[in-house]
């Protein structure tokens, strides 16, 4: 808002004489001019008016709105009178202001001069934002926790803002420069007015549901700055359910960085600039480049390491190799010649000149070792031939003698001798000796053998503890 000039008196302003066109004919700009300046004239001198300030800028003079939920004043207060108020209102505080209507005809302007200010608690919109604030953080809606990550690498971001918005223009000016391979998917709603929320909730709800459709991976709502009545619909509760029902991550950049809107505070990211937020959703394409080329260097470099490593672990491998086969060469060698040799040994002729020696040399000992035996042998016959008679009449002697003796025995206990003694002999009718009663029965025919002959019997009757009687 343009500054008044310092000399500006409103007073001298109404004490020009008031001109009435003639009957019939249209009012000049400054005719209609006075006549304000004239109807503000009948108000009283000095007014008390209480509203929420807006728009404010505190440079020298303080120029900001005084407004209610219909009507909205602009006001100056001049640095003179600043110097007075104890404490810097901001916007959205609820002000008494204490001063007069003053209407500077040069630029068409109607203002309140504000003469005296004082605090009259916080602005209703203010008061909203606090309480709804409130609200969402006791139900965890600003936690940490439930904010999803952005994409690494996406595909397509839906941007949620003014097509003719200036924030617009920097996100994409910042996609090109930043990744010109990611697209943009320009969702055009009204960011401030009666129908930005409804707009705003239903372009995040149908980008979340046609998501697969659309190949986005990202949702981005943004709009440059504002007073904090252009800034409310991103301060409503419609808004945040949408934002906070997303499945897909969500940035938000609201007004300047001073600004803090609700839905900034529900998203998964919060940005201060829509620069800041196409930074925050896109890579860099320099800089991922240049991060391809550091890591194919870094593979050049270490695949360089491991070829050298893998050829002097080869070159390794190759002489330990050649010693082992080397020795094992060797060793064989060895084996060969040692197998050879004993091959040697076993060739046929020298197999057979072996056992000719052998044979030679066992016949040799065979002929020897008959000969003594058969000097040995010859000696003990010669012995033999003399000792021999005497040694075979003593024997026969010897032997006549035994067959004598046993003869005499054999007589004395023979059958016959003992027959003759007094002795019999029964046998039944098969010639079996009877030794004893219950071998034989009443009525049957027995043998007694005598020295000098035998008797045929009949058995009566057998008595066991007695004799036989017939």
């Amino acid at each position: 808002m343009a500054q008044l000039p310092l000399g500006w008196n409103p007073d001298e302003s109404t004490s020009r004489p008031r001109r009435n066109p003639p009957a019939g004919e249209p009012l000049t700009v400054s005719q209609l001019s006075t006549s304000i300046v004239e109807a503000l004239e009948t108000l009283p001198s000095t007014l008390r008016v209480k509203g929420e300030i807006s728009n404010l800028s505190t440079r020298r003079h303080w120029y900001f709105s005084l407004k209610d939920e219909q009507s909205l004043i602009g006001c100056v207060m001049w640095s003179s009178r600043t110097r007075g108020v104890e404490t810097v209102p901001a916007d959205g505080d609820e002000v008494e202001v204490s001063g007069h209507i003053a209407h500077y005809a040069p630029q068409g302007r109607t203002q309140f001069i504000v003469e005296r200010l004082r605090p009259a608690g916080a602005g209703a919109l203010r008061a909203r934002y606090e309480a709804l604030c409130a609200e969402l953080r006791a139900a965890g809606w600003f936690d940490e926790e439930r904010k999803q990550p952005l994409p690494l690498l996406p595909r397509r971001i839906a941007v949620v803002t003014s097509g003719t918005s200036a924030a617009l223009t920097d996100v994409i000016r910042t996609a090109r420069e930043r990744c010109p391979a990611v697209s943009l998917l320009v969702v055009d709603v009204r960011v401030q007015g009666d129908d930005a929320v409804a707009q705003v909730a239903e372009a995040i709800r149908r980008i979340d549901a046609g998501r697969g459709e659309l190949g986005v991976d990202a949702i981005l709502v943004t709009r440059g700055g504002g007073s904090p009545e252009d800034l409310q619909a991103f301060n409503e509760r419609e808004v945040a359910d949408a934002v906070h029902r997303c499945r897909l991550p969500v940035v938000a950049a609201i007004g300047h960085e001073s600004d803090t809107s609700i839905i900034e505070l529900v998203a998964d990211r919060r940005a201060s600039t829509p620069t800041q937020a196409v930074m925050h959703l896109l890579p860099d394409a320099n800089e991922l480049r240049q991060q391809l080329d550091d890591r194919a260097a870094r593979l050049r470099l270490l695949t360089g390491q491991r070829i050298r490593r893998q050829a002097d672990r080869i070159a390794r491998t190759g002489e330990r190799l050649g010693r082992a086969v080397e020795l094992g060469v060797q060793v064989r060698r060895t084996a060969l010649q040692r197998h050879a040799a004993e091959l040697a040994t076993r060739r046929p002729d020298v197999l057979l000149q072996q056992r000719r020696s052998r044979l030679e040399s066992m016949a040799q000992t065979l002929r020897s070792r008959t000969r003594r035996r058969l000097d040995a042998a010859r000696t003990r016959l010669d012995r033999g031939e003399l000792g021999l008679p005497r040694s075979m009449e003593h024997d026969v002697t010897r032997r006549r003698n035994r067959l004598e003796s046993l003869d005499r025995t054999l007589q004395a206990m023979g059958p016959v001798s003992v027959l003759e003694r007094g002795f019999s002999m029964t046998t039944d009718g098969s010639g079996r000796v009877v030794r004893s009663t219950g071998e034989v029965e009443a009525g049957e025919r027995l043998v007694t053998h005598l020295a000098d002959g035998r008797i045929d019997v009949r058995v009566e009757s057998v008595d066991p503890s007695g004799t036989v009687e017939s």
